[in-house]
């Protein structure tokens, strides 16, 4: 019977390979954390990142593969991508957030909003776009799938604060279902071959061109806001661009008749006007060194959001004289406006400041008569630098009627409010709502168009042509030594969503795993010693034998 038992012994030592006991719980530590394909895939895009005069601001990472939480499970104490609704996130959350080696992911709920939550986006929105932090901060629209996967992590028990006790609890973690998220994106660099244009084009008056004084007609037509790819600046400054571009095909109207104004109109549509008016700064600093156009300058009227509201304020630097074009010009302007009239604000330039609050500041800087008109009070309206800036809440009527009254007011300046010759100026719509459509419906943030031949610029320049003479293009490169901007790239990448079990639970398996194993290999090992005491504590039955009968006896007999 010994000999039986070690020949079973044997058959299981032989027939079951003793290094898995150590192979499986390696595997299971070192398999992949997402083997099975993923379960959402979604576009997001990134925070902004740039410098701009030596400063840095933005998210700096791009690459994320970190469990997602909600901001209610999130923990500091751990590495986590944490999603959050933009209208239910506080700047000292963002901060805590910020400080830890985490990610963000910012949701965008759907419009329309209310007062409360404008407010509370757009006061995140300026806290990121002011820092500089090393987290990935990704923006992604909202969605039902979003939204599901939303619910799934605030109802998540992976952190279960409401549990009844410790053991509770921990079970929770265990059986708790998690979301890995990944986002494969290229490291950031800086972006080759950026240049910022600005485009130029003129009309001329009667006379010497020479002699002829200018009015300069100014608005920047990029955008900016949290992410590059979701800053369509629809009011700031799509409104004010495409009121230029209908300035100058009204212009070059009147311009084409006999009697033409005895003026020079001058028109710029620049570019970095987020990134402290830089466009206009180098072309400003161009004609100082190139020509005399400055020399003789009527003022300078800037467009800037005037698609807000029905009221029109003029932002000036030094408030302008009774007697001077410019003061007569506001003059006008507010007789045309009627009930609401123009109302004048204001703002000595604060040269210790980093950047300027308005574009004319730009020009008043060079001592030339310069103001803004926009249907904001101040220059520190977030909306101003938002994503939240699109089309659905822009309203063309509005636009169209600031544009009829600017451009009612700049005719008859142009003929010294002289009502015989002052031809009657007719405002066509859909010219207008064709410039609007070019810029608005599309990301204009100074990343994007700043990349060499972009069709915006092409076909701004294509549009400008048509209307006026002279039209070219400036373009601002960044210095290499000493940039004074500069971009970086991956402005929109994939995100990648997986359901998972969380870490714990592969911990919790892999104990399991190796103590039912180790409870096998000492069940083999002692397999012959519990096979003996069995024998040994059972008594076998004696066997009696019987004699053996004659059967030949028996015959015979």
């Amino acid at each position: 019977m010994l000999g039986e038992s070690d020949e079973f012994s044997e058959i299981l030592k032989t027939g079951f390979p003793m290094y898995l006991l150590i192979a499986i719980p390696l595997l299971l530590v070192m398999s992949p954390v997402c083997p099975a394909n993923a379960a959402h895939e979604f576009t997001v895009y990134r925070a902004q990142q740039y410098s701009l005069q030596g400063a840095t601001y933005g998210s700096k990472s791009s690459i994320i593969n970190l469990e997602a939480r909600s901001l209610k499970t999130w923990s500091s104490r751990s590495r986590h991508c944490v999603f959050v609704l933009m209208d239910n996130f506080t700047t000292e959350e963002y901060e805590q957030i910020a400080s830890g080696s985490g990610a963000l992911v910012l949701v965008v709920p759907p419009a329309p909003y209310t007062r409360e939550q404008q407010t509370t986006m757009l006061e995140i929105e300026q806290t990121i776009l002011l820092t500089d932090t090393s987290i990935p901060v990704y923006i992604i629209n909202w969605s039902t799938e979003v939204n599901n996967l939303m619910i799934d992590l605030a109802d998540s028990k992976i952190i279960d604060e409401n549990a009844s006790s410790a053991a509770k609890a921990f079970i929770n973690s265990v059986s708790a279902n998690g979301y890995q998220i990944v986002v494969s994106a290229n490291k950031p660099v800086l972006q080759p071959n950026i240049a910022i244009s600005t485009i130029q084009g003129q009309l001329i008056g009667y006379g010497f061109q020479d002699k002829l004084p200018s009015i300069l007609i100014v608005a920047h037509y990029d955008s900016f806001g949290l992410a590059p790819e979701l800053s369509y600046g629809a009011d700031s400054n799509g409104s004010g661009a495409a009121i230029l571009l209908l300035l100058a095909k009204i212009l070059s109207r009147v311009y084409a008749e006999k009697n033409r104004p005895k003026y020079n109109v001058m028109f710029i549509l620049s570019g970095g006007g987020k990134l402290n008016y830089i466009g206009s700064k180098n072309w400003i600093e161009q004609q100082m060194e190139k020509s005399n156009t400055l020399q003789d300058v009527s003022f300078v009227l800037c467009l800037d959001s005037l698609g807000s509201d029905k009221n029109i304020y003029a932002h000036v630097s030094k408030p302008p004289k009774e007697d001077t074009k410019m003061g007569n010009f506001m003059n006008e302007l507010n007789n045309n406006l009627g009930e609401n009239g123009l109302k004048i604000i204001h703002k000595k330039i604060n040269l210790g400041s980093d950047t300027l609050a308005w574009e004319h500041e730009r020009y008043s800087i060079r001592r030339l008569p310069a103001f803004t008109l926009s249907s904001l009070k101040s220059h520190k309206n977030s909306s101003r630098r938002s994503i939240l800036d699109t089309s659905e809440l822009l309203d063309s009527k509005i636009v169209f009627r600031n544009a009829q009254i600017i451009a009612k007011t700049l005719v008859a300046h142009l003929y010294d409010y002289n009502t015989s010759e002052t031809p009657k100026v007719n405002v066509d719509f859909e010219s207008l709502r064709t410039s609007l459509d070019l810029l608005v419906l599309q990301p204009r943030s100074a990343q994007i168009v700043a990349q060499k031949n972009h069709p915006l610029v092409d076909n701004l320049f294509s549009l400008m042509s048509k209307y006026l003479k002279d039209v070219n293009v400036s373009q601002l490169t960044a210095d290499k030594v000493d940039p004074q901007f500069s971009f970086y790239t991956v402005t929109r990448a994939t995100l990648q969503v997986y359901s998972v079990k969380p870490a714990v639970f592969d911990l919790i398996l892999t104990l399991a795993i190796a103590v039912y194993l180790t409870i096998v290999y000492f069940f083999i090992q002692f397999v012959p010693f519990i096979y003996d005491l069995y024998i040994g504590t059972s008594k076998p039955e004696p066997v009696t034998s019987l004699p053996k009968k004659n059967n030949r006896k028996e015959k015979q007999r």
